[in-house]
C-alpha cells in the first residue's frame, strides 16, 4: 500500500502530525491563560493572596510551556523537513525545550508541615538525638 515510502519518509510524514499536537496545545494553553486571568481578577477584588499566588503561578507554567511548544514546534518543521533550518540554531531550540521540561523537576516544592507525633509517642528528632 506504502511501498513508495522508505522508512525514514514514512517517519517524517507521521511527525507532521505531531506538529499540529504543538499547535492544539498552545491553543489550550491560551485558552487556560484566559480562564484564570478571570478568575485573578476575581481573587484580586476579594484580596485572596492564596488564589492569587495559585492564579499567577498557573499563568507563568503556560507561559513556559507555550514557549516551548512554540520551540517543539519548529523543531518538528526542521526534523519532518517541511522547511529546512540550520541544524545549530535547532540544537538550541532543543537545549532551551529540555531545559523547561527538567527545570519542573529542579524547582522546589513547599512541603507538608511536620506533623505532631501523637501523645505519648517520641518525635522522630529525638530519637536521633538531633
Amino acid at each position: 500500500k506504502f511501498t513508495n515510502y522508505t522508512p525514514s519518509q514514512w517517519h517524517r510524514r507521521n511527525l507532521r502530525f505531531i506538529i499540529l499536537s504543538h499547535v492544539l496545545n498552545f491553543s489550550l494553553c491560551v485558552r487556560e491563560i484566559m480562564q484564570v486571568k478571570k478568575k485573578l481578577h476575581d481573587a484580586e477584588a476579594k484580596g485572596d493572596e492564596a488564589a492569587i499566588k495559585k492564579a499567577k503561578s498557573t499563568i507563568y507554567d503556560n507561559k513556559r510551556m507555550m514557549v516551548r511548544y512554540v520551540l517543539t514546534f519548529i523543531q518538528m518543521l526542521h526534523v519532518s523537513q517541511v522547511k529546512k533550518m540550520d541544524d545549530w540554531y535547532i540544537g538550541i531550540m532543543g537545549m532551551i525545550s529540555s531545559y523547561i521540561d527538567a527545570s519542573k523537576q529542579w524547582t522546589p516544592t513547599v512541603s507538608a508541615p511536620p506533623q505532631l507525633a501523637p501523645t505519648g509517642a517520641t518525635p522522630p528528632e529525638q530519637i536521633r538525638g538531633a
